[in-house]
Protein backbone atom coordinates (compact mmCIF):
# COMPACT_ATOMS: atom_id res chain seq x y z
CA UNK A 1 0.00 0.00 0.00
CA UNK A 2 1.26 3.58 -0.48
CA UNK A 3 2.08 5.52 2.66
CA UNK A 4 1.12 8.76 3.43
CA UNK A 5 3.02 9.28 6.75
CA UNK A 6 6.73 8.76 7.70
CA UNK A 7 6.46 9.33 11.19
CA UNK A 8 9.42 9.92 13.06
CA UNK A 9 10.83 7.85 15.86
CA UNK A 10 10.97 9.32 19.31
CA UNK A 11 12.88 7.40 21.96
CA UNK A 12 11.76 8.73 25.25
CA UNK A 13 14.94 8.64 27.69
CA UNK A 14 15.86 9.54 31.45
CA UNK A 15 18.86 7.79 33.42
CA UNK A 16 19.22 4.37 31.85
CA UNK A 17 22.25 4.11 29.83
CA UNK A 18 22.07 0.48 29.15
CA UNK A 19 18.42 0.39 28.16
CA UNK A 20 18.94 3.21 25.70
CA UNK A 21 21.80 1.22 24.39
CA UNK A 22 19.53 -1.69 23.95
CA UNK A 23 16.96 0.20 22.39
CA UNK A 24 19.06 1.77 19.88
CA UNK A 25 20.82 -1.48 18.57
CA UNK A 26 17.56 -2.89 17.78
CA UNK A 27 16.43 0.06 16.17
CA UNK A 28 19.38 0.20 14.16
CA UNK A 29 18.63 -3.85 12.92
CA UNK A 30 15.09 -2.55 12.11
CA UNK A 31 13.99 -2.34 8.49
CA UNK A 32 12.92 1.67 8.08
CA UNK A 33 13.00 3.49 5.13
CA UNK A 34 15.56 5.93 4.19
CA UNK A 35 14.75 9.57 5.49
CA UNK A 36 13.36 8.12 8.74
CA UNK A 37 13.89 10.97 11.27
CA UNK A 38 14.80 9.25 14.93
CA UNK A 39 14.63 12.04 17.75
CA UNK A 40 15.72 11.20 20.90
CA UNK A 41 14.56 12.94 24.14
CA UNK A 42 16.22 12.80 27.31
CA UNK A 43 15.06 14.01 30.58
CA UNK A 44 17.49 16.36 32.74
CA UNK A 45 19.36 14.75 35.55
CA UNK A 46 22.26 15.83 37.00
CA UNK A 47 24.30 12.46 36.09
CA UNK A 48 23.22 11.80 32.71
CA UNK A 49 26.03 12.35 31.45
CA UNK A 50 26.59 8.48 30.38
CA UNK A 51 23.04 8.62 28.96
CA UNK A 52 23.77 12.09 26.82
CA UNK A 53 27.00 10.40 25.21
CA UNK A 54 25.20 7.19 24.04
CA UNK A 55 22.77 9.03 22.50
CA UNK A 56 25.03 11.73 20.48
CA UNK A 57 27.53 8.71 19.74
CA UNK A 58 25.00 6.16 18.25
CA UNK A 59 25.23 6.39 14.69
CA UNK A 60 21.35 5.97 12.72
CA UNK A 61 21.65 4.70 9.53
CA UNK A 62 18.43 5.67 8.18
CA UNK A 63 17.88 9.53 8.13
CA UNK A 64 18.37 12.58 10.09
CA UNK A 65 19.03 12.25 14.30
CA UNK A 66 17.92 14.74 16.88
CA UNK A 67 19.22 14.75 20.46
CA UNK A 68 17.42 16.59 22.78
CA UNK A 69 18.53 17.28 26.18
CA UNK A 70 15.83 18.53 28.29
CA UNK A 71 16.60 22.12 30.24
CA UNK A 72 15.34 20.87 33.41
CA UNK A 73 13.55 17.79 34.65
CA UNK A 74 10.38 17.12 33.14
CA UNK A 75 8.73 13.83 34.76
CA UNK A 76 7.49 11.04 32.92
CA UNK A 77 4.15 12.59 31.97
CA UNK A 78 5.23 16.00 30.84
CA UNK A 79 8.02 14.38 28.74
CA UNK A 80 5.77 11.96 26.94
CA UNK A 81 3.31 14.70 26.52
CA UNK A 82 6.40 17.01 25.25
CA UNK A 83 7.58 14.07 23.43
CA UNK A 84 3.55 13.71 22.08
CA UNK A 85 3.67 17.00 21.20
CA UNK A 86 6.21 16.34 17.89
CA UNK A 87 3.15 15.26 15.99
CA UNK A 88 2.99 19.47 14.66
CA UNK A 89 6.75 18.77 13.61
CA UNK A 90 6.60 15.83 11.71
CA UNK A 91 2.74 15.12 11.47
CA UNK A 92 3.13 11.74 12.99
CA UNK A 93 5.33 10.02 15.76
CA UNK A 94 6.43 6.57 17.28
CA UNK A 95 6.76 6.81 20.74
CA UNK A 96 9.61 4.13 22.21
CA UNK A 97 10.68 4.63 26.30
CA UNK A 98 13.87 3.22 26.72
CA UNK A 99 13.52 0.15 28.37
CA UNK A 100 11.51 -1.21 24.79
CA UNK A 101 13.06 -3.42 22.34
CA UNK A 102 11.67 -3.32 18.74
CA UNK A 103 10.83 -6.25 16.46
CA UNK A 104 13.04 -5.60 12.70
CA UNK A 105 9.53 -4.71 11.53
CA UNK A 106 7.77 -2.63 13.73
CA UNK A 107 7.94 0.98 11.39
CA UNK A 108 6.18 -1.32 8.86
CA UNK A 109 3.73 -1.88 11.22
CA UNK A 110 3.38 1.56 12.15
CA UNK A 111 3.15 3.28 9.20
CA UNK A 112 0.50 0.87 7.65
CA UNK A 113 -1.85 0.91 10.52
CA UNK A 114 -1.23 4.95 10.83
CA UNK A 115 -2.43 4.97 6.83
CA UNK A 116 -5.33 2.25 7.47
CA UNK A 117 -7.17 3.95 10.31
CA UNK A 118 -6.43 7.75 9.38
CA UNK A 119 -9.53 8.28 8.85
CA UNK A 120 -11.67 6.46 11.67
CA UNK A 121 -12.77 8.75 14.59
CA UNK A 122 -12.71 6.17 17.11
CA UNK A 123 -8.96 5.35 16.62
CA UNK A 124 -7.08 7.32 18.96
CA UNK A 125 -3.71 5.21 18.67
CA UNK A 126 -1.81 2.36 17.19
CA UNK A 127 -0.29 0.64 19.82
CA UNK A 128 3.27 -2.04 18.73
CA UNK A 129 2.71 -3.79 21.92
CA UNK A 130 0.66 -6.40 22.74
CA UNK A 131 -0.59 -7.30 26.34
CA UNK A 132 0.15 -10.74 27.35
CA UNK A 133 -1.13 -10.31 30.65
CA UNK A 134 -4.19 -7.71 31.35
CA UNK A 135 -2.76 -5.11 33.81
CA UNK A 136 -3.62 -5.03 36.80
CA UNK A 137 -0.34 -5.14 38.50
CA UNK A 138 -1.47 -7.15 42.14
CA UNK A 139 -3.28 -9.69 39.89
CA UNK A 140 -2.22 -10.05 36.29
CA UNK A 141 -3.51 -13.02 34.65
CA UNK A 142 -3.44 -13.63 30.72
CA UNK A 143 -4.73 -12.28 28.47
CA UNK A 144 -5.62 -13.93 24.68
CA UNK A 145 -7.44 -11.87 22.08
CA UNK A 146 -10.19 -13.79 20.08
CA UNK A 147 -9.19 -14.73 16.44
CA UNK A 148 -11.02 -12.81 13.41
CA UNK A 149 -8.66 -13.10 10.55
CA UNK A 150 -7.16 -9.96 11.05
CA UNK A 151 -3.46 -9.38 12.85
CA UNK A 152 -5.49 -6.47 15.19
CA UNK A 153 -7.91 -6.01 17.81
CA UNK A 154 -9.18 -2.94 19.68
CA UNK A 155 -8.56 -2.27 23.26
CA UNK A 156 -10.17 0.72 25.17
CA UNK A 157 -7.38 1.23 26.87
CA UNK A 158 -3.83 3.58 25.98
CA UNK A 159 -0.29 1.97 25.16
CA UNK A 160 2.97 3.28 26.64
CA UNK A 161 5.20 0.21 25.56
CA UNK A 162 5.42 1.19 22.05
CA UNK A 163 2.71 3.16 20.53
CA UNK A 164 2.57 5.95 17.30
CA UNK A 165 0.10 9.02 16.67
CA UNK A 166 -0.90 11.13 13.82
CA UNK A 167 -1.43 14.45 14.35
CA UNK A 168 -5.14 14.78 14.48
CA UNK A 169 -4.86 11.51 17.14
CA UNK A 170 -2.38 13.34 19.41
CA UNK A 171 -3.99 17.12 19.14
CA UNK A 172 -7.89 15.69 20.20
CA UNK A 173 -6.85 13.82 23.23
CA UNK A 174 -3.93 17.33 23.85
CA UNK A 175 -6.99 19.62 23.55
CA UNK A 176 -8.97 17.28 26.19
CA UNK A 177 -6.01 16.80 28.71
CA UNK A 178 -5.11 20.70 28.78
CA UNK A 179 -8.84 21.41 30.48
CA UNK A 180 -8.76 18.29 33.06
CA UNK A 181 -6.76 18.85 36.15
CA UNK A 182 -9.23 16.71 38.13
CA UNK A 183 -10.69 13.17 37.34
CA UNK A 184 -12.86 12.07 40.31
CA UNK A 185 -16.25 12.63 37.91
CA UNK A 186 -14.94 9.32 36.31
CA UNK A 187 -15.04 7.19 39.17
CA UNK A 188 -17.27 3.83 38.38
CA UNK A 189 -16.68 4.75 34.80
CA UNK A 190 -12.86 3.99 34.70
CA UNK A 191 -11.30 1.23 36.28
CA UNK A 192 -10.35 1.27 39.77
CA UNK A 193 -7.12 0.67 39.65
CA UNK A 194 -6.23 2.93 37.00
CA UNK A 195 -8.24 6.10 38.80
CA UNK A 196 -5.61 4.90 41.77
CA UNK A 197 -2.42 5.45 39.58
CA UNK A 198 -0.81 8.88 40.68
CA UNK A 199 -1.92 11.72 39.14
CA UNK A 200 1.89 11.89 37.17
CA UNK A 201 0.76 9.35 34.49
CA UNK A 202 0.07 10.92 31.66
CA UNK A 203 -1.87 7.21 30.67
CA UNK A 204 -4.52 7.35 33.53
CA UNK A 205 -5.54 10.80 31.49
CA UNK A 206 -5.53 9.16 28.15
CA UNK A 207 -7.44 6.05 29.30
CA UNK A 208 -10.13 8.40 30.99
CA UNK A 209 -10.24 10.65 27.36
CA UNK A 210 -10.90 7.22 25.89
CA UNK A 211 -13.45 6.07 27.46
CA UNK A 212 -15.21 9.64 28.05
CA UNK A 213 -14.88 9.57 24.23
CA UNK A 214 -15.50 6.12 23.16
CA UNK A 215 -12.47 5.55 21.60
CA UNK A 216 -9.91 2.89 20.99
CA UNK A 217 -6.16 1.46 20.48
CA UNK A 218 -5.40 -0.49 17.68
CA UNK A 219 -3.27 -3.30 18.85
CA UNK A 220 -1.13 -5.99 17.47
CA UNK A 221 -1.87 -9.67 18.02
CA UNK A 222 1.70 -10.36 17.32
CA UNK A 223 3.73 -7.65 18.84
CA UNK A 224 6.04 -5.42 17.65
CA UNK A 225 7.42 -4.21 20.53
CA UNK A 226 8.59 -5.58 24.39
CA UNK A 227 9.03 -4.40 27.46
CA UNK A 228 12.27 -5.40 29.53
CA UNK A 229 10.43 -2.98 32.48
CA UNK A 230 13.98 -2.49 34.03
CA UNK A 231 13.99 -0.44 37.14
CA UNK A 232 13.09 3.65 36.81
CA UNK A 233 10.33 6.05 37.52
CA UNK A 234 7.39 3.54 37.74
CA UNK A 235 9.50 0.71 38.72
CA UNK A 236 11.06 -0.44 41.99
CA UNK A 237 13.33 -3.37 40.75
CA UNK A 238 14.00 -4.87 37.44
CA UNK A 239 10.44 -7.07 36.09
CA UNK A 240 10.10 -9.62 32.70
CA UNK A 241 6.29 -9.69 33.78
CA UNK A 242 5.28 -7.61 30.24
CA UNK A 243 8.02 -9.27 28.17
CA UNK A 244 5.89 -10.19 24.85
CA UNK A 245 5.86 -12.19 21.85
CA UNK A 246 8.03 -10.14 18.99
CA UNK A 247 7.06 -10.69 15.22
CA UNK A 248 10.24 -11.50 13.35
CA UNK A 249 8.52 -12.53 10.26
CA UNK A 250 7.77 -9.92 7.30
CA UNK A 251 4.50 -11.54 6.20
CA UNK A 252 2.09 -8.40 5.11
CA UNK A 253 -0.25 -7.30 7.89
CA UNK A 254 -4.37 -7.61 8.04
CA UNK A 255 -6.32 -5.06 9.21
CA UNK A 256 -9.42 -4.89 9.55
CA UNK A 257 -12.27 -1.80 10.19
CA UNK A 258 -13.38 -1.49 13.93
CA UNK A 259 -16.76 -1.85 12.77
CA UNK A 260 -16.15 -5.33 11.15
CA UNK A 261 -14.31 -6.46 13.91
CA UNK A 262 -15.71 -8.34 16.41
CA UNK A 263 -12.28 -8.11 18.62
CA UNK A 264 -13.34 -4.96 20.32
CA UNK A 265 -12.29 -5.39 24.37
CA UNK A 266 -13.25 -2.69 27.13
CA UNK A 267 -11.44 -0.25 29.40
CA UNK A 268 -11.07 -4.12 31.53
CA UNK A 269 -9.56 -5.97 28.62
CA UNK A 270 -13.78 -7.63 28.48
CA UNK A 271 -14.72 -8.29 24.94
CA UNK A 272 -17.85 -6.43 24.59
CA UNK A 273 -21.31 -7.69 24.58
CA UNK A 274 -22.19 -7.42 21.04
CA UNK A 275 -19.55 -10.05 19.66
CA UNK A 276 -21.07 -12.58 22.27
CA UNK A 277 -24.66 -11.92 20.92
CA UNK A 278 -23.32 -12.97 17.91
CA UNK A 279 -22.10 -16.06 18.57
CA UNK A 280 -24.47 -16.82 21.15
CA UNK A 281 -27.96 -15.19 20.18
CA UNK A 282 -29.74 -15.97 23.62
CA UNK A 283 -28.08 -13.48 24.96
CA UNK A 284 -29.39 -10.87 22.58
CA UNK A 285 -32.45 -10.27 24.72
CA UNK A 286 -30.48 -9.53 27.90
CA UNK A 287 -28.69 -5.80 28.80
CA UNK A 288 -25.86 -6.76 30.17
CA UNK A 289 -22.01 -6.28 30.67
CA UNK A 290 -19.42 -8.86 30.85
CA UNK A 291 -17.04 -9.48 33.84
CA UNK A 292 -14.75 -12.60 33.26
CA UNK A 293 -11.96 -11.58 34.56
CA UNK A 294 -14.42 -10.94 38.16
CA UNK A 295 -12.47 -7.90 38.49
CA UNK A 296 -15.28 -5.33 38.10
CA UNK A 297 -16.66 -3.65 41.81
CA UNK A 298 -20.30 -3.15 42.00
CA UNK A 299 -19.82 0.34 41.09
CA UNK A 300 -18.36 -0.33 38.12
CA UNK A 301 -21.28 -2.17 36.98
CA UNK A 302 -24.11 -0.20 34.64
CA UNK A 303 -26.12 -2.48 33.65
CA UNK A 304 -28.81 -4.60 35.34
CA UNK A 305 -27.11 -7.89 34.10
CA UNK A 306 -23.67 -9.29 34.23
CA UNK A 307 -21.75 -11.68 32.44
CA UNK A 308 -19.33 -13.18 35.04
CA UNK A 309 -17.24 -15.17 37.12
CA UNK A 310 -18.43 -13.77 40.54
CA UNK A 311 -20.55 -16.47 42.64
CA UNK A 312 -24.27 -15.36 42.20
CA UNK A 313 -27.04 -16.89 44.02
CA UNK A 314 -29.63 -17.23 41.34
CA UNK A 315 -28.76 -17.07 37.09
CA UNK A 316 -30.74 -17.00 34.11
CA UNK A 317 -27.95 -19.10 32.10
CA UNK A 318 -24.85 -21.01 32.88
CA UNK A 319 -21.34 -22.02 31.36
CA UNK A 320 -18.43 -24.00 32.07
CA UNK A 321 -14.75 -22.48 31.85
CA UNK A 322 -12.42 -24.76 29.93
CA UNK A 323 -11.88 -23.33 26.55
CA UNK A 324 -9.60 -20.94 26.07
CA UNK A 325 -9.87 -17.60 25.76
CA UNK A 326 -12.57 -17.93 28.24
CA UNK A 327 -15.31 -15.91 25.91
CA UNK A 328 -15.11 -19.30 23.83
CA UNK A 329 -17.08 -20.93 26.42
CA UNK A 330 -19.93 -18.27 26.24
CA UNK A 331 -19.76 -18.58 22.30
CA UNK A 332 -20.21 -22.54 22.20
CA UNK A 333 -22.38 -23.05 25.04
CA UNK A 334 -19.73 -25.16 27.15
CA UNK A 335 -21.96 -26.30 30.08
CA UNK A 336 -20.30 -25.79 33.65
CA UNK A 337 -21.25 -23.57 36.42
CA UNK A 338 -17.88 -21.42 36.28
CA UNK A 339 -19.46 -18.32 34.44
CA UNK A 340 -22.95 -17.26 34.65
CA UNK A 341 -25.52 -14.43 33.32
CA UNK A 342 -27.40 -13.01 36.31
CA UNK A 343 -28.47 -9.78 37.40
CA UNK A 344 -26.03 -7.26 39.56
CA UNK A 345 -28.24 -7.41 42.83
CA UNK A 346 -27.55 -11.56 42.53
CA UNK A 347 -23.99 -11.24 42.70
CA UNK A 348 -22.81 -12.94 46.26
CA UNK A 349 -21.44 -9.57 47.13
CA UNK A 350 -17.48 -11.37 47.27
CA UNK A 351 -14.84 -9.40 45.77
CA UNK A 352 -11.92 -11.80 44.21
CA UNK A 353 -9.89 -10.83 47.66
CA UNK A 354 -12.18 -12.00 49.73
CA UNK A 355 -12.78 -15.06 48.02
CA UNK A 356 -9.99 -17.59 47.94
CA UNK A 357 -12.02 -19.88 45.42
CA UNK A 358 -12.01 -17.61 42.74
CA UNK A 359 -8.07 -17.92 43.15
CA UNK A 360 -8.15 -21.80 42.84
CA UNK A 361 -10.64 -20.93 40.04
CA UNK A 362 -8.63 -18.80 38.10
CA UNK A 363 -5.08 -20.30 38.94
CA UNK A 364 -6.53 -23.91 37.76
CA UNK A 365 -7.66 -22.40 34.86
CA UNK A 366 -5.01 -20.18 33.27
CA UNK A 367 -2.29 -22.27 34.60
CA UNK A 368 -2.52 -25.44 36.01
CA UNK A 369 -3.73 -27.26 39.48
CA UNK A 370 -3.23 -25.61 42.37
CA UNK A 371 0.44 -25.97 44.28
CA UNK A 372 0.88 -29.04 45.85
CA UNK A 373 2.96 -28.66 49.58
CA UNK A 374 5.83 -30.43 47.30
CA UNK A 375 5.47 -27.45 44.77
CA UNK A 376 5.90 -24.86 47.29
CA UNK A 377 8.55 -26.90 49.42
CA UNK A 378 10.50 -26.60 45.75
CA UNK A 379 9.58 -23.30 45.38
CA UNK A 380 10.68 -22.10 48.77
CA UNK A 381 14.20 -24.05 48.34
CA UNK A 382 14.96 -22.60 44.88
CA UNK A 383 14.60 -19.16 46.10
CA UNK A 384 16.09 -19.48 49.74
CA UNK A 385 19.12 -20.77 47.14
CA UNK A 386 19.23 -17.91 44.87
CA UNK A 387 19.69 -15.53 48.03
CA UNK A 388 22.56 -17.11 49.45
CA UNK A 389 26.25 -15.70 48.08
CA UNK A 390 27.62 -18.23 45.14
CA UNK A 391 31.18 -20.02 46.52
Amino acid sequence: MENSYLPAIVVVAFNRKHALKRLLHSLAQSTCPDNTPLVISIDHDADNGDVLDAARNFSWPFGPKQVIYQKENLGLKQHIVQCGDLVNTYGSVIILEDDLFVSPYFYLYARNALDYYDKDDQISGISLFNYPKIEKREDPLPFYPVQDHSDVYFLQYAASSGQAWTRRQWNEFREWFDHKTSLKAYHGRVPQNVMEWPMRSWKKFFITYMVEQDKYFVYPTLSLSTNFDDQGSNRLKDTNEVQARLKIDDRPFLFKPLTESYNIYDSFFELLPSTFNQFNPDLGVYDYEVDLYGLKKDYEISKPWILTTKPCKKAAMRFGRKLKPHEMNVFFNVPGDEIALCRKEALTGYSREEDPGMYVSDFSYFYRHPLTRRDLMKFLKYTFRRKLPIS
